[in-house]
Order: structure tokens, then C-alpha cells, then sequence
């Protein structure tokens, strides 16, 4: 698919939306596979650690370059369970996201904030589809566990796709919600989940930087596999699942999502 870069994005919902955490890292990877830790650009390189909305605005000035084509995995979920979309009466993704940031104003207040005064979920074990293929995923209405829970990231994550999807649509391919298959010469935005990934590049890739924090191996990872996938031509693949039903495939693109990868 020959992307001109590849950015791997390890999240975290901890702190405030301007605060810069050591949870968030951001990995780029060239065609050749020559990979950096990136800073946030107004840091002038003193620390790796980016605020939520430092990475918006670093993703926005990357996607509305019309001659460069990226692929981000990101690794919190980009969606809820179909249950949800039932409760509220959703039809689509795109109505789950307006309905989301207007009750978690997660660009403006913590997590924690927005939690006491929004009411909590029924079950808070509750798992997507895609979470039923991994062995270790976890929910997003999970807020139990408090070490790297994917609920914080979820939860301080999706106002901020809302905005870029705003910002960048033109050029931005959301997956799997704008299509399974990506229009040639589009940008694309997918979750990912690194547990599945670190492995195989900690054991057998020379590259590994074994000296760096986890939140940085991981975002290594995403972006490593990535560009591997499209060196070798099996990253296209990976965008048709082709293990699911078509009933699987339309719940996923219209409401749930899927993560990049299981299969």
C-alpha cells in the first residue's frame, strides 16, 4: 500500500488533557524502516512524553498534508459495544460520536471528572466482538483495573478522534467505519493492540530498543509491525478480515470497530 510514514501512538488517559504523561508515546517509522521517538513539537526535544492534545494537533498538521499518506494505530478502542448503540438509540458510529463527547468532555476535564457525573455502564466486563478474539483484551467500561486501563485511554481518546475527524475528513480513512478497504492515496487511522504485537520484535528484531520505557516499546511495535506488513504485502490483507461473517463484518463497521491485526 507504500504509506510514507508509519506512526505507532501508545495512549493513556491519565492526568489532564494539556498534561504531558509518560503513558503517551509516539513512534514514526520511514519505508526503509528507519524508526524515532518523536517529542512534541513545542518541547524542543526535552522530553518524550505528549499531552492528548499535543498528539491531536501533531496528527492534524501530519494528515492535512495532501502528498504524504500515513498509517496510525493507535491503541485505545475507537468504539463501544453494539449493546450500547441499543440503549441510546444509535444507528451508526458516526451518531455514537457526537452522542459520546457530549456527555465526556474529555478535551476540556480528566477522565475523572466526567466520570462523576456521568452515569456508569451495566456491565462493566462487557466486551466488543474484536475483544472476544484476543486472549487478554480488555473492556472499556472497565475502570476497575487502574494500571495502563484501556477504559482512561478509551474514554480520554475518542473526543479527540471526533475532532480530527472534523478537522482532516477529507483525507483521514477511519477503519473499519469509512470501509473495510482504504481508497488508494488515503490516510489511515486504526486501533491497535500492542500486547499482540511486542513480542515478536523483543525477541528477533535487532532494532528493539531495549533501553527505552514500555509505553515507547509499544508504540515501536505498532509502528514496526505496520511497516512490516507493508513491506512484505500482507498489511491489505489485514483490512479484510476474512474469518468473519458478513453480520460480524457489518456490526463491526457500523458500530463496534475492530483492531487492526486479529484475525
Amino acid at each position: 500500500m507504500s504509506f510514507d510514514g508509519y506512526i505507532g501512538i501508545d495512549y493513556s488517559g491519565r492526568g489532564s488533557p494539556v498534561q504531558r504523561v509518560t503513558g503517551i508515546q509516539v513512534v514514526k517509522m520511514d519505508s526503509r524502516g528507519d524508526f524515532e521517538r518523536i517529542s512534541p513539537p513545542e518541547s524542543q526535544g526535552r522530553t518524550f512524553s505528549w499531552s492528548r492534545k499535543e498528539v491531536y494537533e501533531y496528527l492534524k498538521q501530519k494528515l492535512k498534508g495532501a502528498n504524504e499518506k500515513y498509517i496510525i494505530g493507535i491503541d485505545h478502542c475507537l468504539s463501544f459495544p453494539q449493546s450500547y448503540f441499543k440503549q441510546h438509540h444509535l444507528q451508526n458510529w458516526d451518531q455514537f460520536l457526537l452522542h459520546f463527547q457530549s456527555l465526556w468532555d474529555t478535551k476540556s476535564e480528566p477522565v475523572s471528572v466526567c466520570r462523576n457525573r456521568v452515569p456508569g455502564y451495566p456491565d462493566s466486563h462487557e466486551l466488543r466482538l474484536t475483544e472476544t478474539f484476543t486472549s487478554s483484551a480488555k473492556s472499556a467500561w472497565n475502570f476497575e483495573q487502574m494500571t495502563g486501563a484501556v477504559s482512561y485511554s478509551t474514554h480520554a481518546g475518542i473526543p479527540w478522534v471526533f475532532e480530527l475527524r472534523k478537522s482532516v475528513n477529507e483525507n483521514l480513512h477511519i477503519w473499519p467505519f469509512d470501509g473495510w478497504t482504504p481508497v488508494n492515496g488515503e490516510s489511515i487511522l486504526a486501533e491497535v493492540y500492542p500486547a499482540l504485537l511486542i513480542q515478536r520484535y523483543k525477541k528477533s528484531d535487532p532494532r528493539f530498543p531495549h533501553n527505552w520505557p514500555r509505553d515507547a516499546q509499544d508504540a515501536f511495535a505498532i509502528a514496526a509491525w505496520l511497516q512490516e506488513r507493508d513491506a512484505n504485502g500482507t498489511l491489505g490483507k489485514y483490512f479484510e478480515p476474512a474469518t468473519l461473517t458478513e453480520e460480524e463484518k457489518n456490526c463491526a463497521q457500523q458500530f463496534e470497530g475492530w483492531i487492526l491485526g486479529v484475525c
